[in-house]
């Protein structure tokens, strides 16, 4: 059943379409289908672009778990587990090189994720361990499969429940701006049709740039030819 949406999503879902919508949302992954779908229930209307003919993104490759200390999960499972040792796990597991303000925004409210996904229909009831944390946190599904497809498959549903209006084979260009402020972005359909959307915000969900050759080389050399 978890396997089915992936083939679902190959076909392109377009919900209400927004000539003019309150915000584009670049990239289909989990960040992206999270702010489309919160934004939509914030009552904006909402834009999806996906470059990929599926959605997905590097999400729906992740296998392990989501990593949350304080959850109802642990505490049913009888697991001792607190924000502060979570905090003090990911600095330790960074060598202390982390940002200390986003590690603590990360630990203080990945439990807050776990249940807007529960909330959603997600199967997160299997706390496991990972590697460099000192108790059970990494959330997954209780039928033993890979986390990322059960977290795209909720929001993918979530998306559709809602009518959403997701492109996919969409490349975004350019961020449009007007006066200092953003107001759109250029986007490239796989046909080659060019077009602009006008919009008064934009979220940048396309994840690191590990697929830009470009970019890779300028930063590590050695890294030249990395797929």
């Amino acid at each position: 059943m978890k396997r089915t949406f992936i083939a679902a999503a190959l076909v392109l879902s377009v919900g209400a379409a927004f000539a003019n919508p309150d915000a584009v949302v670049i990239g289909a992954g989990g960040a992206g289908l999270s702010a489309a779908v919160t934004l939509h229930d914030l009552g904006r209307e909402v834009v999806v672009l996906e470059k990929m003919p599926m959605i997905g993104g590097n999400t729906v490759r992740a296998e392990g778990g989501i990593n949350a200390a304080e959850t109802p999960q642990q505490k049913k499972a009888g697991i001792p587990d607190t924000i502060d040792q979570f905090y003090a796990d990911t600095m330790k597991g960074g060598h202390n090189l982390n940002d200390p303000a986003l590690v603590r925004t990360l630990t203080t409210h990945a439990k807050d994720a776990v249940a807007w996904l529960v909330s959603l229909g997600a199967d997160l009831n299997t706390v496991g361990r990972a590697g460099g944390a000192k108790y059970p946190r990494a959330h997954r599904p209780t039928d033993g499969s890979a986390i990322g497809p059960e977290v795209i498959r909720v929001l993918w549903k979530a998306a559709k429940d809602r009518k959403m209006d997701v492109r996919t084979q969409t490349r975004a260009t350019e961020i449009i701006m007007k006066d200092g402020r953003v107001a759109g972005v250029k986007a490239t359909t796989k046909d080659g049709k060019v077009y602009t959307i006008d919009a008064k915000a934009v979220v940048l969900a396309t994840g690191g740039f590990g697929a830009n050759q470009d970019m890779l080389v300028k930063y590590q050399p050695k890294l030249k030819g990395y797929a």
